[in-house]
């Protein structure tokens, strides 16, 4: 199936067996059934296969914590469980002093998108009527300043790690006219953005840094950052630099003024094939506990300590109680909504977790004040499960301040409204001004689109949540637009609690306030009496019209880049997070879409462009014969996807870049895997395997094979290999002068090579070389570069820290290899303890890059010295691609979109 291409219940109990992952706890607490005679399961789309699912729903890194868990230790913590902070405070100190070592050389450029990320009508409609849509990367955070009018509205945006943000046309439809303000922030991964209400221009305002949203990818901070003047410039706010790595969550003030401060769990490093890693305290550099911080002068003292236990992640929402002073209240995961009545001295539970014994059990809440002076409070909780006992309830108090008894708020309409992912898209949003108004955000219903409601992106009450309507599409009756799945923030507009903006997975969305009712949609859908009451329930007041406010906005979080052979400076692919793989055209202004969902690795044939590959999450990838045509996608993965193995969330796969073996492609997983005719016959595969119908385990679709014989096994991850157990296939790197030599590295520092890689698949044979050489590192590999002059000589990037290595340190090494032997030698040098997600070579000058957390640094050949390249902000690199002979080379952020650097600028 195509849904949850991560590490899969298989994969899991495999690498729990090597002691990566820990058994759960489940907790069999019982929760009053709602009826929901519509169960997910048996709703049918109108247009495509229920498997779709997986594409459109978002995946990439969000699996919750015990899916990615070991990801995370084999790719940037392992051999360790956890990062310790002084690593990452180690790294930036080496990240500051590389910026010094002299001038920093060459010049980055972006290339986009910087206008519009398009979405063609043809792959919209599977969510929508085929309305076209713009998008941005995933927004993490919005503030509108309070004096918001029509013709001024300052809104600020934060990205998951795009920075920061700021328009002050947030109401001039789609000609918002966005600014980045965040060049100078040590960090652009964004948790929260609170504006100051005693400066009524809007202009000062605070950035929590880390996302606290629980994904594999959810980037850790460094601190609390001000802004006076609209956020030209930004400060460190004093005392907040305790909070390096880790995540802050919505912010408030409390009745004195100074700052409440969440903190929640973030990782570490993203990788092209996946990385992240939680983090651990240390005797040099002690890991703030997670829980609610209030600041005093410049002094942060923590005033609700969460308890340590496994499913502790922290705290993502504080809110001081509007009418009563002193009264405060704040989420923890697994743990529900505690309150304090003094002001933070004493705390006690007034809502309940569904399931404590869960991770990713995460209560979202707000509070407003009612008529006769009490505070209201809703509560939208759930965690990874979308069935059963823990669904997803909403529920609301109207004593909050005081017996706080909750009423079960539960209905067919609201019930599951975040799905199995609550832990990381749930926004419970009040309106100050309307009590009774509340919005109610999650993932997305798939099993609903196009049946009994538009999708539950988003709900809307303005009864005090006894009904609800359904925000997902707008009232157009022929190309409805509609939201992005996967909410994470909502502002309303002051003084007109439906007028609202949200932010998703794929950018920023208003609506203008008004609705209609557009239940007649209902009868056309071919349902039941019951589905089409329910349906004309939920469809009696949509938004009149929904405006995408992406444009301008270069927020894309890329995982690599692929490279036309023949048009290298201006034909591109580009996987992203939730967003599908883009198509760059030598244009920086505008990308199209050329396939939905989330988006990994790519590829061209190396001796015709026409021809490509993408891939999803996990194992599932599809090849085009026509030019990358939306429509003409086919699955050629199903051998892969149908056997007992599995793969890292992006796993690497690879092109031939000889012409002579130029059908060839090739797959990680827990072995190596091939096509020869680039995964089958194009006749047969156009007329059976078509992407938009067909399941990705659909037999026939692809023709891949494991390749190896079996000495000691075709699996590179098996315990016959020996040392370093575990893992998965974490890269692959071929040599382009000839058809045979191939190089594999998987998650744990195991590294092979096969010179036949293109004889008959029983009959390659891998050797394994890091134990040959006593200083290969026991860590995630996270590229290969092969010399193009020599198929045995290479440079290798290690994931990870050596503070988890002590005796085996390093992060690029030079390896060549000899027969069943090889060397390694360090080229690490000032680099230091900086882990390194990529490396290339200008294989005309012999300079080495590097990408790591901090950007893209430089090793000029016969050096000993790493140096800053120049032009880029401070943002995660998630891969390189390099193209010598072009005298190009690209870079993938996560969240800054993509990026060229001209070689021959370098001096």
């Amino acid at each position: 199936m195509h849904p949850f291409r991560s590490l899969t219940s298989r994969a899991l109990a495999s690498l729990a067996a090597m002691g990566l992952i820990a058994v759960l706890a489940i907790n069999t607490q019982v929760t009053p059934t709602v009826s929901d005679p519509w169960p997910t399961a048996q709703i049918e789309f109108a247009k495509h296969d229920n498997e779709i699912k997986g594409f459109l729903a978002g995946q990439a890194n969000e699996g919750p914590e015990e899916t990615y868990l070991a990801e995370q230790a084999a790719l940037r913590a392992y051999p360790a469980n956890e990062v310790a902070p002084e690593a990452g405070l180690n790294a930036l100190a080496t990240a500051d002093k590389l910026k010094k070592n002299g001038k920093a050389v060459g010049q980055w450029t972006p290339i986009g998108p910087l206008g519009q990320a398009k979405y063609p009508a043809l792959l919209d409609q599977f969510l929508f009527d085929g309305a076209e849509f713009t998008a941005s990367g995933r927004v993490t955070a919005l503030a509108i300043a309070p004096t918001c009018t029509q013709s001024q509205c300052r809104l600020y945006m934060g990205a998951a790690g795009g920075g920061v943000w700021v328009t002050d046309k947030a109401l001039a439809g789609k000609n918002a006219t966005w600014s980045f303000v965040g060049a100078s922030l040590r960090s652009n991964a964004i948790g929260s953005i609170l504006i100051d209400p005693k400066d009524a221009s809007g202009n000062t305002a605070y950035v929590g840094t880390g996302e606290p949203n629980a994904s594999g990818d959810s980037e850790a901070g460094v601190g609390i950052f001000k802004t006076t003047d609209g956020g030209q410039t930004w400060s460190l706010v004093t005392g907040s630099d305790i909070f390096f790595q880790r995540s802050i969550g919505q912010m408030a003030f409390d009745n004195a003024g100074n700052l409440l401060v969440p903190i929640a769990s973030g990782v570490r490093g993203v990788s092209s094939v996946t990385s992240g890693a939680s983090s651990s305290g240390a005797t040099g550099h002690p890991l703030v506990t997670r829980g609610l911080y209030r600041q005093t002068g410049v002094t942060f003292t923590l005033i609700r300590p969460i308890v340590a236990v496994a499913t502790a992640r922290g705290s993502t929402t504080v809110k001081v109680d509007p009418t009563h002073a002193g009264v405060i209240y704040v989420n923890e995961f697994s743990r529900g909504v505690w309150r304090s009545n003094d002001n933070g001295t004493t705390w006690t539970n007034i809502k309940v977790a569904l399931n404590a014994g869960l991770s990713t059990d995460r209560a979202e809440f707000d509070v407003v004040t009612l008529a006769n002076g009490q505070t209201r409070m809703y509560v939208g909780v759930g965690n990874q499960s979308d069935s059963g006992a823990n669904r997803a309830r909403f529920y609301a108090t109207d004593d909050a301040s005081g017996a706080a008894v909750f009423t079960d708020l539960t209905t067919p309409q609201n019930i599951g409204y975040c799905t199995g992912q609550c832990w990381y898209d749930n926004v419970v949003r009040a309106v100050a001004e309307s009590p009774g108004v509340v919005y109610l955000g999650g993932s997305f219903s798939y099993g609903q689109l196009h049946g009994p409601s538009n999708g539950r992106a988003f709900l809307l009450s303005t009864d005090g949540g006894a009904t609800w309507s359904d925000l997902t599409q707008d009232a157009d009756p022929n190309h409805a637009e509609g939201m992005h799945p996967d909410q994470h923030a909502l502002v309303t507009v002051p003084g007109s609690a439906l007028s609202f903006i949200a932010g998703s997975d794929g950018g920023v969305m208003r609506n203008e306030g008004e609705y209609q009712d557009v239940s007649y949609k209902c009868d056309s859908r071919g349902m039941d009496a019951a589905n089409t009451a329910y349906c004309k329930s939920l469809l009696s007041r949509v938004p009149g019209q929904l405006v995408d406010l992406n444009n301008g906005l270069n927020t894309l979080q890329f995982q690599s880049f692929s490279v036309s052979a023949q048009r290298p400076k201006n034909l591109l692919q580009g996987g992203t997070q939730d967003n599908g793989t883009f198509q760059y055209n030598g244009s920086a202004q505008n990308w199209p879409q050329i396939i939905y969902g989330d988006g990994g690795q790519s590829g061209f044939k190396v001796d015709n462009d026409s021809i490509r590959f993408n891939t999803f999450t996990g194992q599932a990838n599809d090849a085009n014969f026509r030019n990358g045509a939306p429509d003409k996608w086919v699955i050629i993965s199903a051998p892969i996807v149908l056997s007992p193995e599995a793969s890292f969330f992006y796993p690497p796969i690879i092109a031939d870049p000889n012409a002579a073996a130029a059908g060839s492609i090739f797959q990680g997983s827990f072995s190596v895997w091939r096509t020869q005719d680039w995964g089958g016959d194009p006749v047969y595969l156009e007329a059976n395997c078509p992407e938009f119908t067909t399941s990705a385990a659909q037999p026939g679709c692809g023709d891949f094979v494991i390749i190896g014989d079996g000495v000691p096994s075709t699996q590179l991850s098996s315990a016959a290999w020996g040392t370093r157990a575990g893992g998965a296939v974490a890269w692959i790197a071929r040599a382009p002068q000839n058809t045979g030599t191939m190089w594999a590295a998987t998650s744990t520092g195991r590294v092979f090579v096969t010179d036949n890689a293109n004889d008959p698949a029983s009959t390659v044979h891998w050797t394994r070389l890091d134990t040959a050489a006593t200083n290969s590192p026991p860590r995630a590999i996270s590229s290969i570069h092969v010399d193009p002059t020599n198929a045995n000589h290479v440079w290798i990037s290690y994931n990870g820290y050596n503070i988890n290595t002590p005796t085996t340190p390093g992060h690029i090494f030079e390896v060549t290899r000899t027969g069943t032997s090889a060397t390694w030698i360090d080229r690490t040098y000032d680099l230091s303890d900086l882990p390194t997600t990529a490396v290339v070579r200008d294989d005309l000058t012999r300079d080495l890059y590097a990408a790591t957390d901090f950007g893209v640094f430089r090793l000029a050949s016969g050096t000993t010295t790493w140096t800053m390249t120049a032009g880029m902000p401070m943002v995660e690199v998630a891969g390189l691609t390099i193209v010598p002979s072009a005298r190009v080379m690209y870079a993938a952020t996560h969240g800054m979109g993509g990026w060229v650097f001209d070689l021959d600028k370098v001096k």
